[in-house]
């Protein structure tokens, strides 16, 4: 009777042990997909700023006269709003970008 308890006690562990692994490859795969959403959704998030800038700074002129001044009031009130990632060096890169 002793083996039999034990073969159950494996069991009861084996199939414990496919369950967890099952539920961390479905916390794997929705935090990979989550990833890849929040890139994407991010990416057009930034182009939609820089077209924004290019047109707000042409004022439907054919070309813009890119002021520094611009790309650092920007940066420091998208900073001060929204945290780091909206630094000068980052936001002058974003109407390029856009133009590409």
């Amino acid at each position: 009777m002793k083996t039999g308890t034990n073969r159950h006690s494996l069991d009861v562990r084996s199939s414990y042990d496919g369950f967890v692994a099952g539920l961390r490859s479905l916390l794997e795969q929705s935090r990979r997909t989550a990833a890849r959403s929040i890139n994407a959704i991010l990416t057009v998030t930034y182009w939609e700023i820089g077209r924004r800038t290019v047109e707000f700074e042409q004022r439907g002129a054919f070309r813009a006269k890119y002021g520094a001044n611009l790309i650092r009031r920007l940066s420091k009130d998208l900073t001060a709003r929204f945290g780091r990632g909206f630094s000068a060096e980052n936001r002058a890169g974003f109407p390029r970008r856009t133009l590409a």
